[in-house]
């Protein structure tokens, strides 16, 4: 049964038998005398356990013992051409078949054809010091069949651009990535690990100032889906082809979504906010601060994509209206001023402004809707 989760215990005799092969244009190909390393990570100790060679078909198979930690990770590993392959987490007493395959790469320092499949940016609201937390994450795709690695220590294998005024750079390691794999130079955000063909999903978040506002956001290369997510109900957002979708609500807070298809490297976003800001605004509103958005990135993301294939991303056929929007959001902004505790009375009128400006727009959008 291979793949189903059971509990370990210590001393109980597993089995992993797996192949390597390597992965070209026509087919895949078994390769033959690759050794490969079985590993052993838990809180007690860590390190290699055993290895072997694999056969003139590209097969092994590791005979071993669960000990210590019974909560600890067993997987295999190999390297080829200088970079290491992992399976999955060698979850049950035999792992066969896909869970066990290591497929592996020629690699390359040349460039290489990489694709943006989307582009997600996630715009919160203002904190205590007035800066809005930012977070972003990328979906890249290597459809070759080359693993690409950097040609030096100092020239990342993919790069993407931040606003000048970014602080508190942050990678979302809970995603695909380790620490360091990702580091900020200057406005450059680079990351410096081998990529191998497939889908790399990239996530990192920031704060900028009121003073980045308006903010635009160049595109930078085509994209085949870019959506943005804004907590910011009066924001003015503008760009090609961009569209206000349903919103998005998650743990109480209203997210507004727009989502345009099929960008031009040359497109670029322009989100505008309210002037009408205070520091007190935390207090009624509950600010999304960094660890929240690291949090939330990943799941926001599938969830927007979870009814649409990757590479062909169908726009929903049905947008709710303006009026819609705009009523989910004064309930939203009512919520959350009646789970304030003790407002002063600079929340009481910030938090009046705010739904006042609200309630003109949702005339506005109503009268239109009549015409």
């Amino acid at each position: 049964m291979t793949g189903a989760l059971q509990q370990d215990t210590v001393g109980v005799a597993r089995r992993v038998d797996g192949r390597v092969a390597r992965g070209t244009r026509q087919d895949v190909q078994p390769v033959a005398n690759q050794w490969v390393v079985l590993h052993r990570v838990g809180s007690d100790s860590a390190g290699p356990l055993d290895s072997t060679r694999t056969s003139a078909t590209g097969h092994f198979s590791i005979r071993y013992k669960t000990s210590g930690d019974s909560s600890a990770v067993y997987f295999v590993s190999t390297t080829y051409g200088g970079v290491a392959y992992f399976t999955s987490p060698l979850r049950a007493p035999v792992v066969s078949g896909d869970d066990a395959m290591l497929m592996v790469f020629d690699t390359t320092s040349r460039p290489v054809a990489l694709k943006l499949g989307g582009r997600h940016v996630i715009v919160g609201l203002p904190g205590a010091s007035g800066r809005r937390p930012i977070g972003e994450v990328y979906d890249i795709q290597n459809d070759t069949t080359v693993t690409l690695v950097a040609r030096d220590s100092l020239t990342p294998v993919w790069s993407a651009n931040v606003p000048a005024a970014a602080t508190g750079f942050q990678l979302n390691t809970s995603g695909e990535l380790a620490a360091g794999a990702i580091s900020r130079r200057g406005t450059t955000v680079g990351l410096y690990v081998p990529l191998s063909p497939g889908i790399r999903q990239i996530a990192f978040t920031y704060e900028l100032p009121a003073s980045a506002f308006p903010l635009t956001i160049p595109v930078e290369r085509p994209t085949g889906v870019f959506e943005l997510l804004i907590q910011e109900p009066t924001a003015r957002v503008e760009g090609p082809s961009l569209r206000e979708m349903a919103p998005v609500t998650t743990d109480g807070r209203v997210f507004r979504r727009f989502l345009a298809q099929d960008l031009s490297a040359s497109a670029v976003m322009r989100i505008d906010m309210p002037r009408v800001v205070g520091a007190e605004r935390e207090r009624v509103y509950f600010g999304v601060g960094i660890a929240l958005l690291a949090a939330m990135v990943v799941s926001l993301v599938f969830a927007a994509r979870r009814h649409a294939p990757r590479r062909a991303v169908a726009m929903p056929q049905s947008v709710e209206s303006r009026s819609r929007v705009l009523i989910r959001t004064i309930a939203a902004l009512d919520a959350d001023f009646e789970r304030a505790i003790q407002p002063d009375d600079a929340a009481r009128e910030t938090y009046a402004v705010t739904r006042a400006s609200l309630k003109s727009e949702l005339a506005a959008a109503l009268a239109a809707e009549r015409r």
